[in-house]
């Protein structure tokens, strides 16, 4: 009987501080991995583009003009977001990725595009400093990012096609076909272009014509290397050690 409640309560001590995790995400000094959506009003849009500047304190992290993993999606993919995916597979390209206007480093066929997704492989040195980041967010037409698979943030206009914190579908618009048009800044393409971020700031709940979003967020410090932390494995190494105690 012991035993049982000292299982217990260690399940749900463990299970509780699983649950905090996925609120907060973790930052890590090496292997992060900022996964980004990029939806678009309708597969008839004449333009797509989602560029991504993030700051920790006073170091550029990434901006335009970064290189990034990318896939144009033509069915869902499982777990793309999760920060253990395998992208390997995927196109090599330099940010911004997408079409039409002039503000894209990599240019991708035009026309029955849904959605893009890519992948930011990166390194914080000062991660174990840190408590909040910056990011800095031009788009069009909508956009969800998930830093080390939890989800931090997403335009107001793709909250009226799918729930916060759910994954999307790969041709969402093509469903619902009700998105709301939002369109980038215009700013011709860079590596970067230094005129991006002074364009005029609008709060991430509204989504407004040729504007940026700005936003900070909590992070935890997770380690020095998001490759080698699992909860899995942590639950089991404990839950291990604990029957060895028990028995």
């Amino acid at each position: 009987m012991i035993k049982r409640i000292i299982f217990c309560l260690f399940f749900c001590c463990v299970f509780t501080s699983l649950i905090y995790a996925a609120d907060t995400p973790k930052l890590f000094t090496k292997d992060n991995v900022l996964a980004a959506g990029c939806y678009n009003d309708g597969f008839s849009s004449s333009d797509m583009t989602l560029i991504i500047q993030l700051t920790v304190g006073n170091d550029i992290i990434f901006d335009e003009g970064v290189e990034v993993k990318y896939h144009v999606p033509d069915k869902d993919v499982d777990g793309w977001t999760e920060l253990e995916f395998d992208d390997k597979s995927w196109k090599n390209g330099i940010t911004s990725i997408g079409y039409g206007d002039g503000d894209d480093n990599t240019e991708i066929k035009a026309g029955e595009v849904g959605s893009l997704y890519t992948r930011y492989h990166f390194d914080v040195p000062k991660a174990t400093t840190s408590k909040k980041i910056m990011f800095r967010i031009d788009y069009d037409d909508s956009y969800i990012l998930w830093l080390n698979g939890v989800e931090i943030g997403r335009s107001a206009n793709i909250a009226t096609l799918s729930p916060v914190g759910e994954i999307p579908a790969w041709d969402v618009s093509r469903i619902v076909d009700s998105m709301p048009d939002v369109e980038a800044t215009k700013v011709p393409k860079g590596k970067p272009n230094k005129d991006r971020w002074k364009r005029a700031v609008t709060p991430r709940d509204r989504d407004v014509h040729e504007t940026i979003h700005e936003f900070e967020i909590d992070v935890k410090f997770g380690g020095g290397s998001a490759l080698s932390v699992e909860a899995a494995d942590k639950l089991t190494t404990a839950w291990a050690r604990l029957k060895v105690d028990l028995d």
